[in-house]
């Protein structure tokens, strides 16, 4: 079928385009919850309509390596630009290699601040390889240039992953940086280069949910050092903690402070300097605001340290938040929203707020706000406030369901974005069973949601912006005989699929092969045909078989 044809088939159809995030093709066996779950839905879909598979990782999506995982960021965004573009930790692994992330004004100034007040440099982030919301290598680059600077005091504060690696492996990003400090001291002696506080990124300091008590927590910490948990090292406390639960995944470990005769080793306090590792902007937001935001309300603040923060990419573009970062951005000029916007088409983004910033900021390729209320209408739902998603694990699918279903009936509307978090959420629990709840609720509500496409004469996309409950039990680092919960991303490719009533094998997709690696930049195009609409020719090619 030719493209000409093709536009003419999809022209004058609503495009539903449904994300499952999270969703991938694992090894089919009990590794897999999407495997093992009751898939209806998706089942029906896969043999009745047009379909392929889609790389999410790695150069595919502008990631360094194949050993990447993709994420939801990276995902949303490369969905939304249509282009393979190089995502924040391929330009901040290219700016340091080349030595040009040192020279950078705010880098500078950083260490300026710490060297006019003789104060210390204390860098907060996500402590891991997992290279979706920070990297280590980031933290040796920086700690190695500040003993270049002559800075003589340097303390990490560090949120512990076991999420986008493996569940404990905390000691080993701990000793990678123990093992630096102790060269580092060895070559200086007077230095002082320190762990001063830690806890698990689902306990302390990073959200995405104004969940502010999780914030305030790591204030208390890391700020105050102020904290019921007090230990003389690292090694000490994951050990403890593990020792009470020996099944604890290093995202839960509860927070703690580092002491030094009975006192914490480095609260922040005036004229220090900090930088905020995470180069992920959503889960770094909220407590950046609390260390910038002169009006903030969210908890008592005090005391208010004066200090010179800084984070390592700007986090929130719309706002200018915060004034001072280490690298750029990755920006789109023209996202598919904006494209299709200046074509007249009025769309809708829905989900629930675990989701947000990925089908509007990163989506969006860098704006969080419409550019035009009356022609763009963004749909949040409040995700339910848990501790882990597998307490929950329908998460909020009926509700995305029914709101869709009122919006795609409105007939108002010529594009809408979509994403069911439940496979992603719930499988970062490691939880398998919950898992397989999750995916069951998806497809259930997924079904909804095509009965209303089809009933307004209109199209859908199924897809994934990455991999996670088709990979959940892996090969434990102890035991190579024995599996332990993975609750990280999957490298596996994910679901791309047409849901056209209309569809009677007149057209197909491109199949994935090694000498045509499909991946998620060429989503865009596909879906300007679906829209029946001239293709820009700036974007990856579609995904029809022509």
């Amino acid at each position: 079928m030719s493209l000409q044809k093709l536009q003419q088939h999809f022209k004058g159809r609503s495009l539903t385009h449904i994300v499952l995030d999270g969703w991938g093709y694992g090894k089919q066996d009990h590794t897999d919850a999407i495997f093992q779950a009751k898939l209806p839905t998706m089942d029906f879909l896969l043999a009745n309509y047009a379909h392929t598979q889609l790389l999410t990782h790695g150069p595919h999506v502008g990631l360094p390596s194949e050993k990447d995982l993709g994420g939801s960021e990276v995902g949303h965004l490369t969905m939304g630009a249509g282009q393979v573009l190089e995502q924040g930790p391929t330009y901040i692994k290219r700016l340091i290699e080349s030595g040009e992330f040192f020279k950078g004004e705010t880098f500078q100034k950083v260490l300026q601040n710490c060297k006019e007040h003789r104060t210390p440099l204390h860098l907060i982030g996500l402590l891991s390889d997992g290279n979706i919301h920070s990297h280590i290598d980031h933290y040796i680059a920086i700690i190695q240039e500040a003993f270049r600077y002559e800075i003589p005091q340097l303390y990490l504060h560090a949120l512990l992953d076991g999420r986008d690696v493996a569940i404990q492996s905390a000691l080993e990003y701990v000793d990678q940086i123990e093992k630096l400090f102790h060269e580092l001291k060895t070559q200086r002696p007077t230095i002082d280069y320190a762990f001063a506080s830690a806890g698990g990124r689902e306990v302390i300091t990073m959200d995405r949910d104004q969940n502010w008590s999780k914030i305030e927590a790591g204030w208390n910490i890391h700020v105050r050092g102020q904290c019921e948990h007090t230990f003389e090292s690292m090694q000490e406390a994951i050990l403890y903690f593990r020792s009470q639960s020996p099944q604890l995944v290093d995202q839960a470990i509860p927070g703690f402070v580092l002491t030094r005769e009975g006192n914490a080793i480095a609260p922040i306090a005036d004229n220090h300097s900090v930088i905020f590792m995470n180069f992920r902007a959503d889960r770094a937001i909220q407590f950046t605001r609390a260390m910038v935001e002169s009006h903030f309300s969210a908890f008592d603040r005090t005391p208010y340290p004066n200090v010179y923060y800084a984070s390592m990419t700007l986090y929130d573009e719309d706002n200018h938040v915060p004034e001072n970062y280490l690298v750029g951005t990755t920006k789109v000029e023209n996202p598919f929203g904006k494209r299709i916007l200046e074509r007249g088409m009025k769309q809708f983004r829905l989900t629930e707020s675990q989701k947000m910033p990925h089908v509007t900021f990163f989506f969006n390729g860098g704006y969080r706000e419409p550019l035009d209320a009356s022609k763009e209408n963004y749909c949040l739902i409040k995700s339910d406030e848990v501790d882990s998603f597998d307490q929950a694990p329908a998460m909020k699918a009926t509700e995305i369901a029914t709101k869709a279903i009122e919006l795609i009936q409105a007939k108002e509307y010529h594009y809408g974005l979509i994403n069911f978090a439940n496979a992603d959420m719930v499988g970062h629990s490691g939880n398998l069973t919950a898992t397989i709840t999750a995916v069951e609720a998806v497809d259930h509500n997924l079904k909804r949601v095509l009965e209303a496409v089809k009933a307004n004469s209109g199209v859908a996309v199924i897809t994934a912006d990455h991999g996670n409950a088709d990979q959940m039990l892996v090969p434990s680092k102890s035991n190579h005989d024995a599996l332990e919960p993975d609750t990280k991303h999957s490298l596996n490719p994910v679901p791309f699929i047409i849901y056209d009533p209309l569809f009677s094998n007149q057209y197909s997709l491109k199949p994935l092969i090694i000498d045509n690696p499909l991946n998620l930049s060429q989503i865009a195009a596909t879906n300007f045909v679906l829209l029946g609409e001239k293709i820009p020719n700036d974007l990856s090619d579609s995904l029809f078989e022509m």
